[in-house]
């Protein structure tokens, strides 16, 4: 699962060349290619490159994370912009229902961002979440070993490999009670990388949807 944010009216810092719409004339269809047609490999792999660099281009069109890297990048602007969102955009980013931003928002958004990041603040949060990361890998390798050990009992006891549904009592409960003490911190980093992107996204994005 993922999250694609695209501008509403992003800034056009550069035209797609000439050879993109060659392209789409003979192989596209509304504005994309059409996959029905015989679309040699190496014109696909030109078309999608010439789509990679426009929005390399033109930083405002699009942005998209997957849902780990986006639930601490968003959370992280809902704290830092809650005089600009509503709660209803705060909602908004935490699915993908097709919520908009309004261009003025977005803009402030990126220049709070910006500022966040040269005032030493992104990195902050990127050391202590960095070491929330480290210590819930090393506690979940910890849980990793237990719920073995149940396997291996359980298939020590029974003679089969099972799934975890499957498991007879106690080992069904066993795993399901060792499980539940995963930290998913582990699965979520915040990259000042990823903040930086998003910055120049909402400054240039004219306002966004989130889908």
């Amino acid at each position: 699962m993922g999250y694609d944010v695209y501008g509403l009216s992003p800034k056009v810092n550069k035209i797609y060349p000439e050879r993109y719409n060659e392209i789409l004339n003979e192989y596209g269809k509304d504005g994309w290619l059409d996959w029905k047609k015989e679309i040699p490999q190496e014109v696909k792999d030109e078309y999608f490159e010439l789509k990679d660099q426009y929005q390399i281009d033109n930083p405002g069109e699009y942005f998209r994370n997957n849902v780990w890297f986006w639930r601490p990048l968003w959370n992280f602007v809902c704290r830092n912009c809650e005089d600009i969102l509503e709660e209803t955009d705060m909602d908004g980013g935490c699915s993908n229902s097709g919520h908009e931003v309004s261009a003025r928002k977005s803009e402030l958004i990126g220049k709070r961002l910006s500022a966040l990041l040269a005032d030493g603040t992104v990195d902050e949060v990127y050391k202590i979440n960095a070491l929330n990361v480290a210590e819930a890998k090393a506690h979940n390798e910890i849980i990793e070993e237990e719920l073995k050990d149940i396997e291996k009992a359980c298939k020590k006891e029974h003679g089969e490999d099972l799934v975890p549904a499957k498991y007879p009592e106690p080992y069904n409960t066993q795993w399901n009670e060792t499980y539940a003490k995963k930290d998913w911190t582990s699965s979520y980093p915040f990259e000042k990388e990823n903040v930086e992107n998003f910055a120049k996204f909402c400054i240039e994005s004219g306002g966004f949807s989130i889908c």
